[in-house]
């Protein structure tokens, strides 16, 4: 038997000396029954019976409707099952009998977010987090969960305390920094990302986070140092080889940008920012060559329209790309 079923029966002797205690005969009886369906259902489910045991707990919430435990065994057996649904309905029943459960306020938390419906994700888990204040899993669940639904302020209180409970959680580090760049404090958001790169090592994710925040506030030579870093580690990440070219062109190192956008549409054909990009790299050295009246020069935009066009073919609801096409196409 598992030390987790032990614990449950130990725990449902209790609660079974306590019942008869104060019930009539009677009524012991049928409660009696209840406690040894449930006594069989986690041995059941010990064996890997699932089925069997769910029998055995539908049962045994028949004779006592206000069985909390059975609930909960039900939630987490049908959790299992990945039957998404009726594992939240065992435990909203759980929880509604029993309201000091930590466990059951979790689970359900856990259920409702592989659900995607966070707003009731966040409520389960933001009473779990009462009921165990010093756990930082559920405040984690409620962090995500807020963020999820766009409230901030609640993904970042939350956060934060599962923080200040796990320094060293490298994924609360990263929500936090997600949180930090959804909010636009791009300087948080960068420290969140190097302090997960710390406790992580390598992870692309957070290096193309942080080289996207280190853009927005326009530390251009902090973003190539970070994309070359992330493309070093993964050669082919079609979108750290866009957003270099992009840092390279507000650096003025156009040649460099032209070898990076087009490495990037080399590896995604269908990027039409690749192309877009591209596009405005050659024809900013179009015009450092026409400024210098170098033959050359025609050949760099027609390289820039050619980039345009196939970037307008992949997506053409760019109007004021369209513009810029036509005016140097006429």
């Amino acid at each position: 038997m598992s030390q987790s079923s032990r614990i449950r029966i130990l725990r449902l002797i209790v609660i079974a000396v306590a019942m008869t205690a104060v019930s009539g005969c009677n009524e012991s009886v049928k409660k009696d029954d209840s406690v040894n369906l449930y006594v069989d259902a986690v041995m059941l489910d010990d064996s890997n019976k699932p089925d069997e045991a769910i029998a055995k707990l539908q049962k045994a919430t028949e004779v006592n409707p206000e069985f909390a435990l059975a609930y909960s065994l039900l939630g987490g057996i049908y959790l299992k099952q990945s039957k998404l649904p009726e594992s939240i309905e065992a435990y909203e029943k759980a929880t509604a009998l029993n309201q000091w459960s930590y466990e059951d306020f979790r689970d359900l938390g856990k259920v409702y977010r592989l659900m995607n419906n966070f707003a009731s994700a966040a409520d389960a888990y933001a009473k779990a987090s009462e009921l165990d204040p010093q756990n930082a899993d559920v405040r984690f669940g409620a962090a995500d969960s807020y963020y999820n639904m766009q409230d901030y302020e609640k993904a970042l209180e939350y956060g934060k305390a599962a923080k200040s409970l796990a320094p060293t959680n490298s994924e609360i580090e990263k929500l936090l920094a997600d949180i930090y760049t959804a909010m636009q404090d791009n300087e948080l958001a960068i420290d969140s990302c190097k302090r997960v790169l710390e406790l992580k090592g390598a992870d692309s994710a957070t290096m193309l986070t942080m080289a996207l925040c280190q853009l927005r506030s326009e530390h251009y030579e902090d973003a190539q140092t970070t994309l070359n870093d992330l493309i070093a580690v993964e050669p082919n990440n079609a979108d750290a080889l866009r957003h270099l070219g992009f840092t390279c062109l507000k650096l003025r190192k156009i040649d460099v940008s032209i070898e990076k956008y087009e490495a990037a549409a080399g590896v995604n054909p269908k990027d039409w920012r690749a192309y877009k990009g591209l596009g405005v790299a050659y024809m900013m050295k179009y015009r450092m060559f026409s400024s210098l009246d170098d033959p050359q020069a025609v050949e760099f935009r027609q390289k820039a329209l050619d980039s345009w066009s196939k970037s307008l073919d992949l997506n053409p609801t760019q109007d004021k790309l369209l513009k810029l096409y036509k005016k140097y196409t006429n």
